[in-house]
């Protein structure tokens, strides 16, 4: 019975971790919401995803985009990700989205667990994810100001 449990443990671990996109995977198709509450999906002549899974790599991003122009995202073929299931929903209404809603760049939300889970993440780092033809050619994981501005050039 044991080693019943213990192999079907180690099945669900490689399941959910086979499910992360990688090298050569096709993008999903993502249906979201802006911090305004716009329905959104990733641009399709997308060249890099930048995605962050949590409050540090949120920082970092929101440090690399407040120094842009409000259309760099547009203008450089990117789009910003950012997964926000795990925030209590009073501090995300109360606290969060207000403070998004001031930012002049388009971010896309993920609000439940399920919806951004597949994309590839390192704790307190932006998941950059560099795609031609609509396919993951590269995944980077920028975890300080000077790797992430490095992977934008």
């Amino acid at each position: 019975m044991r080693a019943l449990l213990a192999l079907l443990l180690l099945g669900s671990a490689a399941l959910a971790h086979a499910a992360v996109l990688g090298v050569g995977d096709p993008l999903p198709k993502l249906r979201l919401a802006t911090q305004h509450e716009q329905a959104a999906s990733p641009a399709l002549n997308a060249r890099q995803w930048l995605f962050a899974a949590d409050n540090d790599a949120a920082n970092l991003a929101g440090a690399l985009l407040d120094g842009q122009a409000a259309s760099w995202l547009a203008d450089t073929q990117r789009v910003y990700l950012a997964d926000i299931h795990k925030m209590p929903a009073l501090i995300a209404r109360m606290v969060a989205l207000p403070r998004l809603r001031d930012k002049p760049y388009p971010i896309l939300l993920g609000r439940d667990a399920d919806t951004l889970a597949m994309l590839p993440r390192q704790r307190g780092c932006v998941s950059v994810l560099d795609i031609q033809q609509q396919k993951i050619s590269a995944v980077h994981f920028a975890c300080d100001q000077g790797g992430l501005a490095a992977l934008v050039r």
